[in-house]
């Protein structure tokens, strides 16, 4: 009977609270760079073994 009143609680919290599901690609990116991410163009390190025939 607890978890039924608690899940019927939750639910009803639920519907007052709102999130925005899209994110722009600024923020997207923001975050990305947040965790360590790099263009490959930003990268100075050569790999032995590798050819760039660009």
């Amino acid at each position: 009977m607890g978890i039924g009143i608690g899940m019927v609680l939750t639910s009803i919290f639920m519907f007052g609270y709102s999130y925005n599901k899209e994110l722009s690609n600024d923020k997207i990116e923001e975050k990305a760079r947040g965790l360590g991410m790099h263009y490959e163009d930003e990268c100075k390190v050569l790999f032995k073994g590798v050819e760039n025939n660009d």
